[in-house]
């Protein structure tokens, strides 16, 4: 490590600066010019003129030379429009509420004779300012307690058949993030059947679907009969998954209930009730990991809460199974204190704050409880829906509790939201 030393009336600090391996880039705000007039594209829109970006209009051309007729994807890049490119031409059919725009200076490839059309309905989306030309129009999160959670059961049969009852199910994850099927089959294979309706198993070490039964030596707690606290499967993932479902083929004769919290109801009343707490869940690194040298190590490191502050969407890490050993995760020299101090302080605050939002997650109107009967199965959204397990009496360990496991990524899930969306024409 060197220690460089300058002016301060040169480049605007007293200090030593010091530098480390890591490079870091800092880029100064520069003002940018305005847009010209011929970079500019007027339409009038409910009466106002609105100036759009040529770049902007020309990108969003969707017409069969722009857009692949059955692939849905692009011919062009939008690094392909030219720097001046400008329309030569708008013309708007208010009979139809179309805009179409011939354009000068077009990306290479395309002559004189094309033109992109924009409905009004798309030009009031780009006029929107951060809004995406694509708005999801998901159904808003409700966050519940025991009192105002809505639980309706599913029935198997008309799951797989109907499409608008998955679509309910599918909904009713968006919202409380848990929704139960009953009359299901004793079979190891109706898992599958039922995850697949949302889109494909997530595969991990565990296998595509795996079964949750205690056993001697388990490696992990999930396979021990001892309660099992409030967690979110792994964790030691970069992205774990979305969507868990848990049937369960066979049930335990004493214990054994499930339990759920609303992790989002209790990381907002946190943020209500102690805004510092909510910080330090929000802001201090955690570790996970997964540690079986002989066959999977998986680390990873994020905040306990990450929900964009309060906007909901996002996702809280709770897994006290999983945690690893604190570490510090910023470079020793941004210290203004040695590392261990700041490492003791660090966890301390933390310790601190999930004290508190443990003790939010054990009261009682935040628990949903129920012990899963033969033919049940619970869907949940991993990432928001804690899940925990009473303990069973040990007489019961390789005998009749049975559940068994699968897990359905974020993407695929969203993708037969949408899809479901479209077909019903639901707008929310």
């Amino acid at each position: 490590m060197k220690t460089f030393r300058t002016q301060a009336s040169s480049l605007g600090w007293a200090k030593p600066r010091r530098f480390s391996s890591v490079a870091r880039l800092h880029v100064a705000s520069v003002p940018r010019a305005s847009l010209s007039p011929t970079q500019l594209v007027a339409i009038p829109i409910d009466g106002k003129t609105v100036d759009f970006s040529a770049v902007l209009l020309r990108d969003a051309c969707s017409c069969p030379a722009c857009v692949h007729h059955s692939t849905n994807q692009r011919l062009f890049s939008v690094a392909d429009i030219p720097r001046n490119v400008s329309a030569q031409l708008v013309e708007t059919n208010t009979a139809q509420d179309i805009v179409t725009v011939t354009w000068k200076n077009d990306v290479p490839g395309f002559d004189e004779s094309h033109q992109t059309q924009l409905s009004m309905t798309k030009l009031r989306q780009l006029r929107s300012i951060g809004k995406p030309t694509g708005p999801e129009v998901f159904p808003s999160q409700a966050l519940w307690t025991t009192q105002r959670l809505e639980l309706p059961d599913y029935d198997y049969q008309t799951y797989l058949k109907d499409d608008e009852m998955l679509y309910d199910v599918i909904k009713q994850l968006r919202v409380y993030g848990l929704a139960f099927v009953n009359n299901i089959p004793g079979l190891e294979s109706s898992l599958a059947t039922i995850a697949t309706r949302m889109g494909p198993i997530k595969d991990t070490f565990y296998g595509q679907t795996w079964d949750v039964r205690t056993v001697p030596q388990a490696n992990n707690a999930a396979y021990t009969s001892s309660d099992l606290g409030f967690h979110t499967d792994l964790l030691y993932f970069n992205n774990p998954p979305h969507i868990q479902l848990l049937h369960c083929i066979q049930s335990a004769s004493t214990g054994g209930a499930s339990v759920f919290a609303d992790a989002y109801r209790a990381a907002v009343d946190l943020f209500n009730t102690d805004p510092d707490a909510f910080d330090t869940l929000s802001t201090v690194p955690v570790n996970f990991h997964y540690n079986h040298p002989n066959d999977n190590v998986y680390r990873t490191t994020k905040p306990v809460i990450d929900l964009r502050p309060l906007r909901i969407g996002g996702k809280v890490n709770w897994g006290p199974p999983f945690s690893a050993p604190f570490s510090n995760h910023r470079d020793p020299m941004e210290y203004t204190e040695p590392a261990l101090s700041a490492l003791n302080r660090k966890v301390e605050e933390w310790h601190e704050a999930a004290v508190k939002l443990n003790a939010l997650l054990q009261r009682q109107e935040y628990l949903y409880e129920r012990k899963m009967n033969h033919g049940e199965c619970v869907l949940f959204d991993n990432t928001r829906t804690l899940h925990s397990r009473r303990g069973f009496d040990a007489e019961d360990v390789g005998k009749p509790r049975w559940l068994r496991g699968t897990y359905v990524d974020k993407d695929p899930y969203h993708s037969k939201f949408r899809v479901l969306q479209n077909k019903f024409r639901e707008t929310e």
